[in-house]
């Protein structure tokens, strides 16, 4: 079959949007099979399958899990890749702790030097180990989440590495950006207060 999906290697939340990807995209015709050598990232796509009422069809081979996939024509899926995640509890490099950014600067004083330090800051969140749970945005920390943000990148890739991002719902509606929003879940208050009060701490910067 041409239509191959390799996830092989990925972590989730990429081998579900990867398989996201390819049921929207008009030009995957009928049926594709997506490769994955991670039990964990092989449960989460087949829920995000089940749910979403996608048939498919799993089969091991050489410790990779084929999963083929069939679509349906003309049917978008818009779940949000992100609910269907599972993380392995003995996985080293996630903490419990939240990373909580209410503006697009660090610390006081030169706007400048505020902005070079808070992009510093998220671009070295990868490197630390164990990343945060959760980061949130909200007030004017949810413009570095924009389309054109600095760090939209580095935060794409912490969500490829399990980290949540939820970006403030009502402060995205007070800046008219909701378009815009690049990367992470538009939440709630409800949500984000839940999170930092959940959290095993909350970190500031």
């Amino acid at each position: 079959m041409d239509n191959i999906i390799d996830a092989r290697g990925l972590l989730c939340p990429k081998p579900i949007i990867l398989t996201k990807k390819a049921l929207n995209d008009n030009a995957v015709k009928d049926a594709f099979v997506v490769l994955i050598d991670n039990e964990t990232s092989k449960d989460n796509v087949e829920r995000f399958l089940s749910d979403n009422k996608v048939e498919f069809k799993t089969e091991q081979r050489d410790n990779i899990f084929n999963i083929s996939v069939s679509k349906v024509k003309g049917k978008i899926v818009n779940s949000n890749v992100e609910d269907f995640c599972t993380i392995p509890v003995n996985k080293p490099d996630r903490g419990k702790h939240v990373i909580c950014i209410k503006n697009n600067k660090m610390g006081f004083g030169t706007d400048e030097l505020g902005e070079i330090l808070i992009q510093a800051f998220i671009n070295t969140i990868k490197e630390v180990e164990p990343l945060p749970d959760k980061i949130v945005f909200y007030n004017n920390g949810i413009k570095l989440c924009l389309l054109n943000s600095k760090v939209v990148d580095s935060l794409k890739e912490l969500e490829n590495f399990g980290v949540k991002i939820l970006v403030c719902g009502t402060c995205a509606d007070y800046f008219n950006v909701k378009d815009k929003v690049a990367v992470g879940i538009v939440s709630n208050m409800y949500d984000i207060s839940q999170t930092l009060t959940s959290a095993s701490k909350v970190v500031c910067p």
